[in-house]
Order: C-alpha cells, then structure tokens, then sequence
C-alpha cells in the first residue's frame, strides 16, 4: 500500500487494509465517524443495510473486543469491513459534504490501487505466496519421492532389507526394521 501512501489526503481519512483475496477494506465504524453520523453506529449499519448490500458480499461482520472508557472494562462490539465499492455507495447515499468527501477520496484510492504499480506490486506478491507454497510442499513430499523411485529402481519383488539399503543411498537412514 506504498503508493496510497504517496497520493495526497490518501491515509489520514481512514485506515485502508488488505484483505487475503486482495480487495480493499475500509472499517464501518471509521466510515460512520468520518461521516459525521449522528445516530449510533449499530442503528445506522442497520439502515444502510437496508440498501440491500449483502453479508459476505459487500462487507463481513467482525466482534472486537474494546476497553471501556469510562469503566475498566473490555466488551464486544460489532464492526463491519466493508468493500471499497461498498463504502463509496454508502458515502454516496448520505447526501452531505463529509459524503462528499469520503467518495471523493475512495475514487482517489481506486485510482491508486488500480495502477499499473499497484497491480504488479499485488500480482509479484501473490507469485512470491504461491513459490513459498510450492517448495514447502515439495520439502513435505520429498520422503515420498525418495521411496516410491526406490520402489521403482527395482525390476522384481524386494527383500526389506535391500529396500532399507536403497533408501538410504537416497539420503535417508532408515534400518529395515523401522519399514515394518
């Protein structure tokens, strides 16, 4: 997320997150505060769900937990991450200038993230995951594939022993009484 960073206002309006599948997130109540909503946070989501968006979808819901300000104590409340398009709607339908700003900014952060920097960044990102995947699953097959060209080295059946020796010419020390 360097190059949101770089953008002007990108970064100090809300706290942009990546989520695993790659999209942007953006906090429901961060939303609700900068857009100066007056009604409690659980009352107005509940209204703007009504818009027909769609849990899964267009946000998930998450319970944090949070230290009490006035007592010292914790408790859960609900937040909803929302999709960048998500939240650009809801800026939308509020009708007001702190709206007007916030659409304003995620089409800034659209912009951004849909440059041709961002897109390689995320694109080498997600080649970089699947290379790690791979040599950790070649590693975890490697024992496999000791033995089973082991077993195929051999033109007939195999005494346990001989298969034990075979085995550990390939680099792995094993007795034949472990292969039982």
């Amino acid at each position: 997320m360097q190059t949101l960073q770089n953008k002007p206002d990108i970064g100090k309006m809300f706290n942009i997150q990546e989520k695993e599948n790659g999209e942007i997130a953006i906090s429901g109540r961060e939303l609700h505060q900068a857009l100066e909503v007056s009604t409690r946070y659980d009352k107005w989501f509940e209204r703007m769900a009504e818009y027909g968006f769609e849990s899964g979808t267009d946000f998930i819901s998450q319970v944090e937990k949070v230290h009490g300000q006035k007592r010292a104590r914790t408790y859960e409340q609900v937040n909803h991450i929302l999709t960048l398009d998500t939240a650009k709607e809801i800026a939308m339908i509020q009708r007001s200038e702190p709206g007007k700003r916030a659409r304003q900014y995620f089409i800034q952060v659209e912009k951004a993230w849909n440059s041709p920097e961002m897109v390689m960044q995320r694109a080498l990102k997600i080649a970089n995951n699947t290379i790690l995947q791979l040599e950790t699953q070649i590693e975890r097959d490697k024992p496999k594939i000791v033995f089973a060209d082991a077993v195929a080295t051999t033109k007939t059946s195999i005494l346990v022993g001989e298969l034990a020796k075979i085995i550990k010419q390939n680099g792995i020390d094993i007795g034949q009484r472990r292969l039982f």
